[in-house]
């Protein structure tokens, strides 16, 4: 995206000038300031957003190396090699967060595989449901997995994840996707989610709390016969402690499943955190009875993927 002498000429600043930027108590702005100067309050509005996603753009590719591209459509939006993300209404862009949206690209495009099948590997044509989709940081591997002719099932419960899930997909204009925003519960109805912060870190609430969203709830064996889904090839289930009343809810269809991953979240109960989260024992129990093999990772060094349960038929 040209040089500090193609900045210049736009905007009249160069990077080494923005390096050198004082101010009124002469105290130096280094160039990672730029996103917190008044520069971003000037330019972040119609008229100058053209101007500040240059900027931006090459202060990302100059500071990473990577090819980044910040660019506003409505919302701000940045590119990571060849997909899209959302980036929100506001400018929000500064090396932490571009930092943070190389590495979600790189598990986005790298880590699925890794992550959820080394025991079983989807092909061409295949179904996945997807229970617990997040931002849709598995979409683009899984649709990479089952190709053209496969069918993804992305189900979301948290409304801002699902925001974000939806802008993701259409961003990239992803097809052969079926996204649904509700909770996969052992019964049909409605549950409260945390609303944290750390938006990986949301969960239902099983004691009742201020500052839940309570948002829909349907098990899996009626999203399958609403949808016309009869088998299922590969499952994975990431709900941060909820996965005993998802299992719960597919009576019927997980007699269907060729390969199940559950995460179960016993590490966070480990850590502190409340014994809801300690789900593998069910999650076994519950695999084998079903005739599924069961396996583990479990000298792998990451706590979180030790709790992946895999079943096999």
């Amino acid at each position: 995206m040209g040089s500090s002498g193609f900045i210049g000429r736009l905007t009249g600043v160069g990077l080494d000038d923005i390096a050198s930027l004082t101010l009124t108590k002469k105290v130096e702005i280094k160039p990672d300031m730029l996103f917190k100067t008044l520069l971003v309050g000037l330019l972040d509005r119609p008229g100058g957003r053209a101007i500040l996603g240059l900027l931006a753009t090459f202060y990302a590719r100059y500071s990473t190396g990577a090819d980044f591209e910040i660019t506003y459509r409505d919302i701000w939006i940045h590119r990571v090699n060849g997909c899209y993300f959302p980036g929100g209404h506001k400018f929000n862009y500064n090396r932490y967060t571009i930092a943070q949206s190389i590495r979600f690209e790189n598990h986005c495009c790298s880590n699925s595989n890794e992550l959820w099948f080394p025991f079983y590997h989807p092909s061409e044509g295949d179904i996945i449901v997807d229970v617990g989709a997040g931002r849709g940081e598995d979409v683009p591997g899984f649709l990479k997995a089952i190709g053209r002719t496969g069918k993804l099932i992305a189900i979301e419960a948290h409304p801002h994840s699902f925001k974000e899930l939806e802008q993701f997909c259409k961003l990239n204009q992803f097809q052969n996707i079926t996204l649904l925003q509700m909770a996969a519960m052992d019964k049909p109805g409605y549950v409260t989610l945390t609303d944290v912060n750390n938006w990986e870190a949301n969960a239902i609430n099983q004691v009742a709390e201020a500052g839940g969203i309570e948002v829909k709830a349907e098990t899996l064996d009626n999203i399958c016969t609403a949808l016309g889904v009869e088998e299922i090839s590969f499952l994975k289930i990431n709900i941060e402690g909820a996965e005993r009343f998802a299992l719960l809810g597919m009576d019927r269809i997980i007699f269907r499943c060729k390969a199940v991953c559950v995460a179960c979240h016993d590490f966070r109960a480990n850590k502190g955190d409340d014994e809801q989260f300690r789900t593998r024992a069910f999650v076994e129990q519950y695999l084998r009875e079903r005739g599924f093999k069961v396996m583990s990772r479990q000298l792998d060094p990451r706590d979180y993927v030790r709790d992946h349960i895999f079943g096999l038929k």
